[in-house]
């Protein structure tokens, strides 16, 4: 069975997203974001695919979306049902990284086993939320704070769960 994993970022609020774009610059959680995903299968929207600019190099780069997506490095579905189908077929056993936005979080959420939150110090305000998640499902297994060493960098800290079984 595949290891299906949200990986995002939210501030205090909730906050994921605003203009297209992340709400904060945290180089932190790049390098964080980066070392969750490499070499696995990351999965997104057309919105967030395009807020990204290109494809993630070293990851297979799966789109889902109904409008056509031109770009022979890039693999798209128009539904959640064809994406499942080709990840349980494509990659048996390995992690596969949802990385938003908040509608493919929304479909998808039945199905992942395993999130990788990133909460950001504040209320950065934005324009798109992160899904309700019940916690109350889910097991912390991992927590790290990080401090900023920055005034103009917010404080951060990494968070893994697992679903209980």
């Amino acid at each position: 069975m595949n290891q299906i994993s949200f990986v995002w970022a939210e501030d205090e609020a909730g906050w994921i997203g605003k203009n297209g774009q992340l709400p904060w610059h945290l180089p932190v959680d790049l390098k964080h974001f980066k070392s969750v995903t490499m070499n696995h299968p990351v999965v997104m929207g057309a919105n967030t695919f395009k807020s990204i600019g290109s494809p993630l190099p070293h990851r297979d780069n799966i789109v889902v979306s109904h409008r056509s997506i031109n770009n022979d490095k890039i693999i798209s579905f128009s539904s959640i049902d064809e994406l499942m189908n080709y990840v349980n077929n494509q990659y048996q056993d390995e992690e596969i990284c949802i990385i938003g936005g908040a509608g493919i979080f929304e479909q998808t959420q039945q199905y992942v086993n395993v999130l990788h939150r990133t909460v950001v110090q504040g209320n950065h305000q934005g324009d798109v939320k992160m899904i309700p998640i019940d916690y109350q499902k889910w097991q912390l297994t991992n927590k790290k704070e990080v401090p900023s060493t920055e005034t103009s960098i917010p404080n951060c800290r990494f968070e893994d769960w697992k679903l209980n079984k």
